[in-house]
């Protein structure tokens, strides 16, 4: 499973977890309207604070996890771009060689008719 899903996953199991403690407190809870409400309300702002908590951390360790794959990132693409650099050089080269072959060729097919129009 990846770091994402595995973040998500957390972060569902503990909002689903927070949502049935609630209920089952509210269920079960010998208390007055007022006083429910107000038990109700301190808990969803402490839950809104840790929930927000827990997201800062995760986009932090996110933000970290994906500042080190775009270095290596970085970093293999400039393998890559020298590997290619490299190649283009050779088949430069290649091509070069290539051409000199045929300017020879060309050469010697121009002086063998030169002799037999003379």
């Amino acid at each position: 499973m990846s770091d994402k899903c595995q973040a998500c996953a957390g972060m569902s199991a503990f909002i689903l977890g927070a949502l049935v403690g609630a209920v089952i407190g509210v269920l079960y809870a010998p208390a007055k309207g007022e006083e429910t409400r107000k038990k109700v309300k301190k808990w969803a702002k402490e839950t809104y604070v840790e929930g927000k908590e827990e997201l800062a951390e995760r986009t932090h360790e996110l933000r970290e996890k994906l500042a080190v794959g775009a270095e290596a990132a970085k970093e293999k693409a400039a393998v890559i771009k020298e590997r290619v650099i490299e190649k283009a050089e050779h088949a430069k080269e290649i091509a070069h060689e290539k051409m000199d072959e045929l300017r020879g060729k060309a050469a010697d097919g121009l002086e063998k008719m030169a002799k037999k129009i003379r």
